[in-house]
């Protein structure tokens, strides 16, 4: 996600064979650079397409709610996307794509200004990330609720998955270049916030004002970097750990 070398972000598959309807797998059916996407009548069909999901949730919103409030016909939206599944999907990844180009932007910035550690960019990354779902708290929040199509819960891992691989490399070619190389420090660091983003950009979408949302995300990266950068205290090494009873040490004298 925060690598300025990435893959263009925000793209799917393009379209095999015939559009999907209501309730089919959402894989390897929306290309955001699709020409028919780039309309006028592409663009108002997601505009009321996330309003109502917003005030109505997904299940709720009929494919008519969508078309009456844009003021189209139900056969638009089928030539346009092909399913009321397909307009979710595209919202969805009409924010990872903005999401996305922040956290690249940001990275790219921080590299221009001098910066080379790979974990300070990692993190400038992820703190643009975050502050994105301040900025786009409405479609965090409606992914957040669990009311999503099928097989959205298998895209949205896949991202992750692909942000867990690019911000590994990112941090690996800066231990690389420090002759610092520690792949399971870094594999460490990089699941832990991968795991995490998912719930910290809730809470930040949760947040009653701006201010309250920057605060939770300066928290959230100090935390990030205080696991990065703290050294593992000795004794909680596999080759020096005691004798312990549930985490505590307990002494040669039967004492605690």
């Amino acid at each position: 996600m925060v690598g300025d070398r990435m893959a263009k972000p925000g793209t799917a598959p393009r379209k095999q064979g015939r559009s999907s309807r209501e309730g089919d797998d959402t894989e390897a059916v929306i290309d955001l650079d699709d020409p028919r996407l780039q309309t006028e009548a592409a663009r108002g069909l997601v505009k009321a397409a996330r309003e109502l999901f917003v005030k109505k949730g997904f299940s709720a919103t009929s494919v008519s709610d969508i078309t009456e409030r844009a003021g189209m016909s139900v056969g638009s939206l089928y030539y346009h996307y092909g399913s009321k599944t397909n307009i979710y999907v595209a919202i969805w990844l009409q924010y990872q794509r903005s999401q996305e180009a922040r956290a690249r932007e940001t990275v790219i910035a921080v590299r221009a200004a001098g910066v080379t550690n790979g974990l300070r960019l990692f993190l400038a990354g992820t703190r643009a990330y975050l502050l994105g779902a301040w900025e786009h708290r409405d479609v965090v929040r409606l992914a957040a609720d669990g009311d999503t199509p099928p097989g959205f819960g298998l895209r949205t891992r896949r991202i992750n998955q692909e942000w867990f691989r690019q911000n590994s490399a990112l941090l690996r070619d800066s231990a690389n270049t420090a002759g610092q190389d520690d792949p399971l420090a870094i594999r460490a660091i990089v699941a832990i916030v991968t795991d995490a983003m998912g719930g910290i950009c809730r809470e930040v979408a949760a947040c009653a004002t701006r201010e309250e949302a920057e605060e939770l995300v300066a928290r959230a990266i100090d935390v990030f970097a205080r696991l990065a950068n703290s050294p593992m205290d000795q004794q909680f090494r596999p080759d020096a750990r005691p004798a312990t009873a549930f985490g505590v040490t307990v002494r040669d004298d039967g004492g605690w």
